[in-house]
């Protein structure tokens, strides 16, 4: 993935006006840790990783052209140790299909939370309301038809995909059928 793929994958995911917008981003967030990094600091995110630095001793290495020993002087390194969800998804072999189901998680949560929100204010039931509950209706299916695609894969992790996202559908269902008894 290049910069600009990256940039443009923000934009969208953010809801970022442009790619432009979404490029500004990470050059900030790589200016920031660079900054941190050289001034001796470490940069933990949680579940990605943590970026920090550390001392190399002096010692003899040999020019590779002609063999003959030279002194590689001492000096500070960037370094990177993942974190475990990023251990876990890089050893899991999902690829970008993986990156879908979390948006979809996300959208799922998110559209449970407006659905409930429409459930508790019954006063403010009506078309709002119904056009979250059709978009859920369509997520579900969506998703369904996806985890089902995804259980048909081999590798555990993909059952444990499948396991954690029909349980938040599960939910997503529910939160569903209740808003639609008020109809």
């Amino acid at each position: 993935m290049t910069k600009q793929e990256l940039a443009k994958a923000l934009a969208a995911r953010a809801g970022l006006d442009s790619v432009a917008q979404g490029d500004k981003v990470i050059d900030v967030v790589l200016e920031s840790i660079k900054d941190e990094l050289a001034a001796g600091g470490t940069v933990p995110l949680r579940g990605f990783g943590t970026f920090s630095t550390s001392e190399r001793k002096a010692r003899t290495g040999r020019n590779p052209q002609t063999g003959e020993p030279l002194l590689i002087e001492a000096r500070r390194v960037a370094k990177f140790s993942p974190g475990s969800e990023l251990k876990k998804a890089a050893s899991c072999h999902f690829g970008p299909d993986w990156l879908k189901f979390k948006d979809i998680c996300l959208l799922a949560g998110d559209l449970r939370g407006k659905i409930e929100s429409k459930i508790k204010n019954a006063d403010q039931l009506g078309k709002d309301a119904k056009q979250y509950l059709y978009k859920a209706q369509a997520m579900y299916e969506n998703v369904s038809e996806q985890i089902k695609k995804a259980s048909d894969s081999s590798g555990k992790a993909w059952v444990d995909v499948k396991d954690g996202l029909g349980k938040a559908f599960g939910e997503l269902k529910d939160a569903w059928e209740k808003a639609m008894k008020h109809f």
